[in-house]
C-alpha cells in the first residue's frame, strides 16, 4: 500500500483572538491567520530498489533522501516512496498514463527520483546461465535490451515533463552497482567469471541509463562507484541484503547521500526551500 510521509511535521500558527471590551473603543483588527511555508514534494519512482525490498525494517533512501533534504530548514518535504518490486522499465511508463495514481502524484512533485531498468534484463538471464546467450563475450543476448531500456526509458523523462507541464522540477536518475545479484552471495550461487560479466553488462545498462538522463534534462546519479570504488573493483557485500540483490540499511544510506550530493550540484544546496517550485532551477 502506497503511502505519503511528512519528513516534518507543518507548524500551524493560531490566529490570536482580540479580546472583547465593554467600552467604545475602536474595534481592534485581529491578525490574519498566516498559511504554513510551501514545501517541497519529493517522489521516488522505480522498481525493488527504491521499495527498500529485501531488507525488512530498513528506512528506503527515498525517505532518508527527502528527510535530508528537510534538515534544519523550516520547510517540510513530502516524501511518496512509490516503488515496485518486480517492475521493469515499461511497467513504469504504464504508471505514468494519464489518471493513474503515480501520474497524479509526479504531477504535484517538485522532485523526482527514478530508478529504473535493472529488470528488463532478467528475461534473458537463464539463457546467460544457460550458456546460451551468444556474443563474442558471452552476452549477445541482453544487447536488445539495451536500445529497448533506452527507449522506454527516455518515453518516461518524457513522461514526467509532460505531467509537470513545465514546472521547474529536479529529476535525479540513478544507475545501478549491479542489475543481478552481487557480493558474496552472487559469487557462491554463479561463480566469478558471474561477477565479471554482470559487471560489464551493469557499465552497459548504466551507460545507457546516464545518457537518457542527460539528453532529457536530467541529472544522473552514479551507485556503481558508490557501491564499488572509483575503479569498480571494490567488494560491495557488506552493503547489500541477505538476498545479495538488494542494498542494507548501509546501502540506502548511500544512496541518500548520493542524491543529497548531486542535488547540492543542481541548486546549490540540499535544504528543501532549494526545491520548491519558485526556487529550482533545472539543470
Amino acid at each position: 500500500m502506497r503511502r505519503w510521509i511528512l519528513g516534518v511535521p507543518v507548524a500551524v500558527l493560531i490566529p490570536l483572538l482580540a479580546g472583547c471590551s465593554t467600552t467604545a473603543a475602536p474595534p481592534v483588527a485581529q491578525p490574519q491567520p498566516q498559511s504554513p511555508p510551501a514545501g517541497a514534494t519529493l517522489v521516488g519512482l522505480g522498481d525493488s530498489i527504491p521499495a527498500g525490498d529485501g531488507c525488512p525494517g530498513c528506512t528506503p533512501f527515498v525517505e532518508l533522501f527527502g528527510d535530508q533534504l528537510s534538515g534544519d530548514d523550516a520547510l517540510p518535504v513530502q516524501v511518496a516512496n512509490l516503488g515496485v518490486g518486480g517492475w521493469t522499465s515499461t511497467d513504469l511508463l504504464d504508471s505514468l498514463e494519464p489518471g493513474e495514481y503515480d501520474a497524479d502524484a509526479v504531477r504535484d512533485a517538485d522532485l523526482v527520483t527514478v530508478t529504473i531498468g535493472a529488470n528488463d534484463f532478467y528475461a534473458e538471464l537463464d539463457d546467460y546461465l544457460d550458456g546460451d546467450c551468444g556474443g563474442d563475450d558471452g552476452l549477445g543476448c541482453f544487447e536488445p535490451v539495451l536500445p529497448q531500456l533506452q527507449t522506454t526509458l527516455t518515453s518516461v523523462l518524457d513522461r514526467i515533463a509532460e505531467l509537470r507541464a513545465g514546472q521547474p522540477t529536479a529529476v535525479l536518475v540513478t544507475g545501478y552497482w549491479d542489475v543481478f545479484p552481487d557480493g558474496d552471495v552472487a559469487r557462491e550461487l554463479y561463480g566469478p567469471q558471474f561477477l565479471r560479466d554482470s559487471a560489464v553488462l551493469t557499465l552497459r545498462a548504466n551507460d545507457v541509463i546516464s545518457e537518457v538522463a542527460g539528453a532529457e534534462g536530467a541529472t544522473y546519479v552514479d551507485l556503481f562507484s558508490t557501491f564499488k570504488g572509483t575503479w569498480g573493483d571494490g567488494d560491495p557485500t557488506g552493503l547489500l541484503a541477505d538476498d545479495g540483490d538488494h542494498p542494507n540499511q548501509i546501502g540506502h544510506q548511500l544512496i541518500a547521500d548520493a542524491l543529497s550530493s548531486a542535488s547540492v550540484a543542481g541548486s546549490g544546496s540540499t535544504e528543501a526551500s532549494a526545491f520548491t517550485s519558485s526556487e529550482w532551477s533545472p539543470r
